[in-house]
């Protein structure tokens, strides 16, 4: 039986997600949001893509905290069958609504990260993106994700670190979301170990040095030309390069032996 102050928390959230978000840009994003943007999140995939090393065409996937199909969308482009899952009903809707619109395949359904309703090892990888640090117990969302996977678990999330403490100090990050929950930022290393201890042999993760908003700031338009483009590329590479392993967003691929 969920906790009431569990209960409490989903109400809060979904609340929010079915009510008072912008259903339009939930559908299309990144779609239509300029270049830099779909930069980063491009950016974000392909890194989890990399830790987690596994092709994905053909395999099932089981997507958890899914919300308006953002990643079900790239995961199914890359050949993937797609399970998303999310407590929003209007969500899934949404979700629906972007693989009507935009010509892609997946299944949705609602259901509770922390508690899901499907048996041992029934998909073949399990994925979130930006969806666990919405939850009251993430770590209980990472065992259930690590129960029904049979071969990987890739996490793509916000990480613990001091830059992001400075920026929270400074109000250039939230600690509160609007949805009303608190961000529960993951330890990459507190993460590893629970897939470890779940059976996953291979786990690899790799932080970013990032920074947009849930939507872009009209002056990422600027970016959209070549020439800044390039340069933002560039500077964007450079800074990882010398600061990204304190970055601030997390990708975290797991495999079990032979996955």
């Amino acid at each position: 039986m969920m906790h009431r102050s569990t209960y409490a928390h989903y109400a809060r959230q979904q609340r929010y997600y079915d009510n008072l978000c912008d259903p339009e840009f939930e559908i299309r994003r990144p779609h239509g949001c300029g270049r830099l943007y779909e930069f980063l999140i491009g950016h974000k995939f392909q890194t989890g893509l990399a830790v987690l090393e596994l092709n994905l065409a053909g395999r099932t996937v089981l997507e958890v905290c899914c919300g308006s199909g953002l990643m079900t969308e790239a995961l199914a482009r890359r050949g993937a069958r797609v399970t998303g899952t999310d407590v929003s009903i209007q969500a899934l809707a949404r979700a629906r609504e972007r693989a009507r619109r935009y010509g892609f395949h997946a299944e949705f359904r609602v259901a509770d990260t922390e508690a899901l309703p499907f048996r041992d090892a029934c998909f073949d990888v399990v994925a979130v993106h930006d969806g666990l640090h919405h939850l009251d117990d993430p770590g209980r969302a990472i065992r259930e994700m690590a129960r029904v996977a049979r071969q990987g678990v890739l996490i793509l999330e916000p990480a613990q670190a001091v830059l992001t403490h400075l920026a929270v100090h400074l109000g250039l990050a939230e600690e509160v979301e609007k949805a009303g929950n608190r961000v529960r930022r993951l330890d990459a290393r507190d993460v590893a170990t629970r897939l470890r201890q779940a059976g996953f042999s291979r786990v690899v993760w790799r932080r970013t040095l990032m920074y947009y908003p849930h939507e872009p700031f009209p002056w990422f338009r600027w970016f959209d030309a070549g020439p800044c483009f390039g340069l933002f590329r560039a500077a964007f590479w450079g800074v990882n390069l010398v600061l990204g392993r304190w970055g601030n967003k997390l990708a975290l691929g797991a495999t079990r032996g032979g996955g």
